[in-house]
């Protein structure tokens, strides 16, 4: 005996464009869900729109078009376009975002890294190197500029030139009178420097020796982390370029994540398609029902 489709089936297989034959072949046990997930997955297009009537919760979105798969949410992203997929990015975990940075060269990280906030890269620097290393990797002229910045306290400087350790304390005494260490007072002379109008004092500090001045950035920098701020970009970029590029990475996950979007925004759609679909599975079906929908008819999964 033949098998024929009920009224309310017979009128559900009009809506899809299904025909009786096809739906007593292919779908005559199946339910209403299995059929609109099997045809939607087929690019069935009343298929999809009856799933948007019929389904509003993220969970069936994510069944139907199984974007638990991260190569159906690739697709998906790859048919968006620019802004669209964009507004994916901030989505994304810090983490996977730094992973999509591996996509760029080492030049180009670092022509990016010279445009970024100066607190921001100092945080980079510090997640890659203890800060003993870092003030080590000053040049001369870095130093010397730090110490003429107008930002830098002349207190401060005075406080950290009294705790030097001895045998600094000794090479910055000779090297500023021309004579052994026991002829002179530290205290006396620290007080006649402090004493200086604060142009003589600035062109004094950058002209003493390097060694003491990389102790004194030392003290300065562990006591007020934020003085790092006072060196350049280049400075810090200039350190970064000693490393291989995947030790170099890793630390900008310290970078703020708005930066980190901006940097993978410019990707090419691919190879952001492949980033952005590494998004929690629940946010994208929440986005992609708020009003993005029709993204998912042009996508060569359906």
């Amino acid at each position: 005996m033949a098998i024929v489709l009920d009224t309310n089936m017979k009128l559900f297989a009009e809506r899809m464009n299904i025909t009786s034959s096809r739906m007593i072949q292919d779908y005559g046990l199946k339910t209403v869900d299995e059929i609109i997930e099997a045809e939607a997955a087929q690019g069935n297009t009343q298929a999809i729109n009856y799933a948007r009537e019929m389904y509003n919760s993220p969970a069936k979105l994510i069944k139907i078009f199984k974007l638990t798969d991260v190569e159906n949410k690739f697709v998906i992203l790859h048919n968006m376009d620019d802004r669209t997929r964009q507004m994916v990015l901030p989505m994304l975990e810090k983490e996977d975002l730094v992973m999509g940075l591996y996509f760029f060269t080492q030049e180009k990280l670092l022509s990016m890294l010279m445009e970024v906030d100066i607190e921001e890269l100092v945080n980079v620097i510090m997640g890659a190197f203890p800060l003993q290393e870092v003030v080590m990797m000053f040049t001369e002229d870095d130093l010397a500029e730090f110490f003429q910045n107008e930002k830098l306290e002349k207190y401060d400087v005075i406080n950290q030139l009294k705790c030097m350790p001895p045998e600094v304390m000794q090479k910055f005494v000779e090297g500023v009178t021309g004579r052994p260490s026991e002829e002179t007072n530290p205290l006396d002379l620290i007080k006649s420097i402090e004493e200086l109008p604060i142009d003589q004092y600035r062109d004094f500090m950058s002209a003493i020796d390097p060694d003491v001045q990389r102790q004194l950035t030392f003290q300065l920098t562990k006591q007020k982390p934020e003085y790092l701020q006072l060196f350049s970009n280049e400075t810090y970029v200039n350190m970064l370029s000693t490393m291989m590029k995947t030790e170099m990475v890793k630390p900008m996950v310290f970078l703020e994540k708005d930066t980190l979007v901006d940097m993978i925004s410019i990707l090419p759609e691919d190879l952001m398609s492949i980033v952005a679909a590494q998004v929690d599975t629940k946010q994208f079906a929440e986005f992609l029902l708020e009003d993005h929908l029709d993204l998912l008819e042009g996508a060569l999964m359906i």
